[in-house]
């Protein structure tokens, strides 16, 4: 099968019954699941399998399963446990894996109380993952870049500056570049490299009824950094309230919270804002709330 060509369940009962024929009689088909970097399938009531989308995601897919099995037993919700691993072949050209099946709900319509559930159990579950022993865990300076905790670099400074431009339409440039300007000047992270997710959008934490957490999936980009990359989302899924307690029960000092806010700003923000507008309106919709938020707590005004 060609790299570009997008699979169906026809595609992958044919992986299942090459690769792993104990799964190939499950009933596949397409979840809403499926993301920017796989295309996911439930495989039965219990399974999935996710597949890369592009050559770019097949590192992230390999990073999952290394490390999935040495976190779940540290971590206090559910999260996927890998039950198969398939390689590249004529019928699909990179490697895929069948992982478990995390019940629960996307945190999408949450009110005040069950967000601040969310946001103590979510705290908690920061908490646990921070704390898991990184010993012989490679740190990778140059791959994770400002999730190692570095200050902002010129670099950035270009990214924002582009983004504004770009998004000219939507947000008044001048403002940006002046909420950007009073949220860049932060400290280097101090404390000791811990295990992150590094993606806890809304798309990644599934909830209970009664908002508190139950799982936490996609773990491709998974590994060692600064903690405060794991806070991005909070000006996304959370209302002020709900943040404060997240930001106790994670531990997070004001440092690690005003890094925090900075790569939300410029990075979930203005630059995923820019790359996917056209393709994931709701999502889109979010972050631009979250964009607003944060430069409302610099007293900027965007639009």
């Amino acid at each position: 099968m060609p790299a570009d060509v997008v699979p169906d369940s026809q595609v992958v009962t044919q992986l299942l019954r090459e690769q792993a024929p104990h799964l190939a009689d499950m009933p596949v088909w397409m979840s809403s699941a499926s993301g920017s970097s796989n295309w996911v399938f439930r495989l039965g009531e219990t399974l999935a399998i996710r597949l890369p989308r592009s050559d770019d995601y097949v590192a992230d897919l390999a990073n999952e399963v290394r490390w999935l099995p040495r976190l779940a037993p540290n971590l206090p919700v559910a999260v996927p446990a890998v039950v198969a691993v398939g390689q590249p072949s004529r019928a699909f050209a990179r490697p895929w894996a069948v992982v478990s099946w995390v019940p629960g709900d996307l945190p999408l319509a949450l009110d005040g109380s069950q967000q601040a559930l969310l946001a103590e159990s979510l705290g908690t579950f920061l908490q646990s993952l921070h704390a898991v022993d990184t010993a012989d865990v490679p740190a990778e300076p140059e791959h994770w870049g400002y999730r190692c905790g570095e200050p902002v670099t010129e670099t950035i400074d270009r990214w924002a500056d582009r983004a504004a431009a770009e998004l000219a339409d939507l947000f008044d440039p001048a403002s940006v570049r002046e909420a950007w300007q009073r949220l860049r000047d932060v400290p280097a992270a101090t404390e000791a490299a811990c295990w992150v997710h590094t993606d806890l959008s809304e798309e990644n934490l599934l909830a209970q009824h009664d908002g508190r957490l139950a799982g936490v999936i996609d773990f491709g980009g998974v590994g060692v950094g600064d903690r405060s990359v794991d806070l991005l989302y909070a000006w996304s899924i959370f209302d002020a309230p709900a943040r404060e307690v997240l930001r106790v029960a994670s531990g997070a000092d004001d440092e690690t919270w005003t890094r925090a806010r900075a790569w939300a700003f410029v990075g979930p923000g203005l630059l995923t804002i820019a790359n996917y507008r056209r393709t994931m309106p709701a999502r889109i919709e979010r972050l631009t709330s979250m964009v607003e938020t944060i430069a409302a707590e610099v007293d900027i005004r965007l639009r």
